[in-house]
């Protein structure tokens, strides 16, 4: 438990060095983007500049369906951004398509920051950085999959919901700040929101420039020297070292596997390829993992946590909450920490399952509590407010904080993990961007329809969002293998590896 490493077998000390965990790190902040976007934006869509600026002279109900397209275009970009992800990546690298996308989401941010009064540039600069961060989550999963030791794979994917957290916790508190401190007619209020983009994506952007390439690309494009060197880099080993013989082995296998997918298959070697995929993906084994791929995107989503994410101020509005600024800031500061404290110390032993069954059960109870309170206690349309009521006001804002805490120790981070585990690696490129693209289809459905489900169905949105997590957990019970079981099979199969292709030469 804690920090201990987990590991079936001895390992040199010297793969746990600085430059793996700066490389996670760096590769983390293009979570920082995603988590920025999806913080900022609902509670800058409420600012009385901004609706002066974009949304003059709109009813309520005009209001509220044209801040969810802003909203959703981003999920619509990110969705085809997923798609693009994997040949990007398989045709130019990781490093490079990283770096490309976040000039991509620089340009995105600079769109928004320069619109006066036309949406259009807004709508743009939304689907630009949603093509980007859709492009970041089909690719840093995997990249970080293939430059992690398989024993703390784990702790260093959760630097990527670590940074998510790290920016929607500023998302969420900036705007509080703006509204306490700074004129709200003055147009500054919004723009400092969307200028903030640039710093996550200027880091990134500057961090690319370290990142070595992931060896396993190198290899397949036909670069193993190369290959070689950046492994001893991150592994800081030197070459004859028996664990780079092992690792570079076990790679070169997987690959030579990959390429077998292809073999007999007529057609150009793009069609060949996709066709071998296709084969490969629908074969028994195989198939039912992409369902699980989905389904767990979809748990993820359909939880009840990227309704309060992108429409916070609403629905803690829906229960009684004056200053909803406030109460956000503090959700995502919860949020944060919790997911820390689950990464940093309990992710590699604790497993999957456990977590995901336990976070389930009690982020549902949660949301059970607020729907039966606001449908008994109607906070957000009563004239006079009674001291039960208050008292059960407290309790359901205490429930959505504690729902928070119960999510980030469940589903949150470990969706992203357990979809870098479950798929073999000859087709975990591909896979990632499947699992990413379900994961922008729910988040899309989420963003758009949220406003809707809030004002149509009041209680009952809390309720489904805890029919949704009780369901969650029968899933994870009847379909869900322990992924972290995939560390032993991992690292025996690097010493299997090592010894298959001495006997082969």
């Amino acid at each position: 438990m804690g920090l201990k490493i987990v590991e079936t077998k001895p390992t040199p000390p010297e793969i746990y060095n600085v430059k793996i965990y700066v490389t996670a790190i760096i590769i983390a902040a293009g979570a920082m983007l995603f988590g920025y976007c999806a913080s900022f934006i609902g509670s800058t869509l409420t600012l009385p500049a901004f609706k002066n600026d974009f949304l003059p002279g709109l009813t309520a109900a005009e209001v509220s369906s044209t801040s969810a397209n802003i909203i959703s275009v981003f999920q619509a970009g990110a969705f085809f951004g997923a798609l693009a992800g994997y040949p990007s990546m398989e045709t130019i690298g990781r490093k490079w398509t990283l770096l490309g996308t976040t000039v991509l989401f620089l340009v995105g941010a600079v769109l928004q920051v320069a619109a006066t009064h036309q949406i259009g540039m807004i709508y743009a600069g939304r689907v630009l950085a949603g093509l980007s961060v859709g492009v970041i989550t089909a690719v840093c999963p995997v990249y970080l999959a293939e430059l992690s030791p398989p024993s703390i794979r784990g702790r260093l994917i959760g630097f990527y919901e670590i940074g998510y957290q790290i920016l929607a916790v500023i998302g969420f508190w900036l705007i509080y700040g703006i509204k306490q401190h700074m004129d709200p007619a003055s147009s500054v209020t919004w723009r400092i929101p969307f200028a903030i983009q640039f710093i996550p994506g200027g880091i990134l952007l500057a961090g690319c420039f370290f990142l070595a390439e992931s060896p396993r690309y190198l290899i397949k494009a036909g670069h193993p020297e190369k290959a070689a060197a950046n492994l001893c880099w991150l592994r800081n080993l030197e070459p004859t070292h028996p664990y780079i013989e092992e690792e570079l082995a076990a790679t070169v296998i997987e690959i030579n596997r990959e390429r077998e997918i292809t073999f007999g298959l007529k057609g150009g070697k793009v069609a060949r390829y996709f066709r071998g995929l296709w084969n490969e993906a629908s074969a028994k084994g195989i198939r039912n993992r992409l369902i699980i791929g989905a389904f767990v995107m979809m748990w993820q989503n359909m939880s009840g946590i990227n309704a309060i994410n992108y429409y916070s101020p609403t629905l803690f509005a829906s229960i009684g909450v004056e200053d909803t600024l406030l109460y956000t800031g503090i959700y995502g500061v919860l949020k944060a920490a919790a997911s820390m404290v689950f990464f940093f110390l309990f992710v590699d032993s604790w497993g999957r399952r456990k977590p995901l069954i336990y976070g389930g059960i009690c982020s549902g109870l949660c949301l059970l509590y607020v729907a039966i309170y606001i449908k008994i206690g109607h906070p957000d349309t009563a004239e006079v407010v009674t001291a039960s009521t208050q008292a059960g006001g407290k309790a359901a804002v205490a429930g959505i904080m504690l729902f928070s805490i119960f999510y980030c120790f469940g589903w949150n981070g470990l969706a992203w993990v357990i979809c870098g585990e479950i798929y073999p690696t000859r087709i975990r490129g591909a896979c990632a961007a499947w699992t990413a693209m379900w994961q922008w289809v729910f988040q899309f459905i989420i963003a758009r329809e949220t406003p809707a489900m809030a004002s149509g169905m009041g209680w009952g949105m809390f309720l489904l969002f805890a029919l949704f997590n009780f369901a969650s957990v029968i899933f994870v019970i009847i379909w869900l293998p322990e992924t972290v079981s995939r560390l032993v099979f991992e690292q025996s199969r690097a010493s299997a590896a090592s010894a298959e292709l001495r006997a082969a030469c």
